[in-house]
């Protein structure tokens, strides 16, 4: 009778098993189809994708991709703070679209969908399409007072998240030994120079504490922290056009500027081998910018632009140019003629100092003599920087 009543109970065991068996395994299958959507959700946290947009002179596009059927937000970079535009949301495969009309000046978008942006991008200003041929790397063509169309040479739309270091270097006094007349240590750190939201921003700070300012000569205390950055070494340019898309400081004390500086100053140092400001701003004085040419014997004519306003200097940004040709200097405010130089100078014959490779520098500095720091002046002051290019 063992024997008999054993076998039934093995045999029950043994069912009992493959049922436990059977069960694990259906359990363990539930879970993996309860897992997979586990997938696309971890997809959608990938950053969203905007394309580079289409602009047809009135309107813009843009294209891209997000998490599938999520709320996508257009958003438009301005006055420091991102601003939703539009709203649209992803099909089933994650592609979006959104058409909004063309901005009258030049703007940063990005998309931001489940609580990531995108990599930002650029769209110029409203007007007609340019006709073929006549757009480059810079955007639309400008004109030679002779009709003919200059050549992009170097552009930076200051889009990405740090300075680009192929196109720039910065001034950095425990390198150089380099500083300002009024002990401002030139420092390259996230505080004095900085890339985000389609702008560069350099600023200038006066520290409660003083610091000990490095330098390969002799180090020195200091509370003046400065920012300069330069094409020097990465790109130089003889004659053409120059141009930067620039928004001053309001801070009294401010001096910040656009200029050209001789690459090799094979005259000689400042001022034998020349320097063209392009821009040249002081917080002390905003009712105006000033254009000026700098060279030995400047002193017997005018060489700096008096009588160029620039309304809301402080408040948005305005376009700074210069075209410089082997006989003249002609600046351009918001593209309206400002003022002209021919340099007559008493160290070499004319077309030099000016016939020599130039850099281009952007500089954020405090102020000296009647433009200085007043007791009553901020902290910081920034230079902020929308776009420089330039064309031959």
């Amino acid at each position: 009778m063992e024997s008999v009543s054993a076998r039934p109970a093995g045999r029950r065991f043994r069912v009992r098993r493959s049922r436990i068996a059977v069960a694990i395994v259906v359990a363990a299958l539930a879970a993996s189809l309860l897992a997979t959507p586990a997938a696309p959700a971890a997809d959608g946290r990938a950053t969203p994708v905007l394309r580079r947009p289409v602009h047809d002179g009135t309107s813009v596009t843009f294209h891209g991709r997000a998490r599938p059927r999520t709320a996508v937000r257009l958003q438009v970079r301005g006055d420091g703070r991102w601003a939703t535009v539009a709203v649209r949301r992803s099909a089933a495969n994650g592609r979006f679209s959104v058409t909004v009309p063309a901005p009258r000046r030049s703007r940063v978008f990005r998309a931001v969908a489940a609580g990531r942006a995108s990599k930002s991008r650029r769209v110029g200003s409203a007007g007609p399409p340019a006709p073929a041929g006549l757009v480059d790397a810079c955007g639309p063509r400008p004109q030679r007072p002779d009709g003919s169309s200059y050549d992009c040479t170097f552009h930076d739309e200051f889009d990405g998240t740090s300075l680009d270091r192929t196109r720039w270097t910065a001034q950095d006094t425990d390198l150089t030994g380099v500083f300002t007349g009024q002990g401002g240590c030139y420092v390259d750190n996230g505080r004095t120079i900085a890339v985000g939201g389609g702008t560069l921003r350099l600023t200038a700070t006066i520290h409660d504490r003083m610091f000990l300012c490095g330098s390969p000569y002799a180090p020195f205390p200091t509370r003046s922290e400065v920012a300069t950055v330069t094409t020097t070494s990465r790109f130089t340019q003889t004659y053409g056009r120059f141009s930067a898309r620039m928004r001053f400081s309001s801070a009294t004390g401010s001096h910040a500027a656009f200029w050209l500086s001789p690459e090799d100053h094979a005259y000689g140092k400042w001022p034998l081998s020349g320097e063209v400001d392009v821009a040249e701003w002081y917080g002390n004085d905003q009712t105006r910018v000033y254009p000026s040419v700098h060279y030995v014997g400047e002193g017997r004519q005018e060489s700096t632009g008096r009588e160029c306003p620039v309304p809301g200097a402080t408040t948005g940004f305005h376009t700074y140019t210069v075209e410089w040709t082997p006989t003249v200097m002609r600046f351009f405010y918001d593209d309206q003629f400002c003022w002209s130089h021919s340099w007559v100078p008493t160290n070499v014959r004319a077309p030099a100092p000016f016939d020599k490779p130039f850099n281009l520098v952007l500089a954020q500095i405090w102020g000296s003599g009647w433009a200085a720091r007043r007791l009553s002046s901020p902290r910081t002051s920034t230079l902020e920087v929308d776009w420089v290019r330039a064309w031959r």
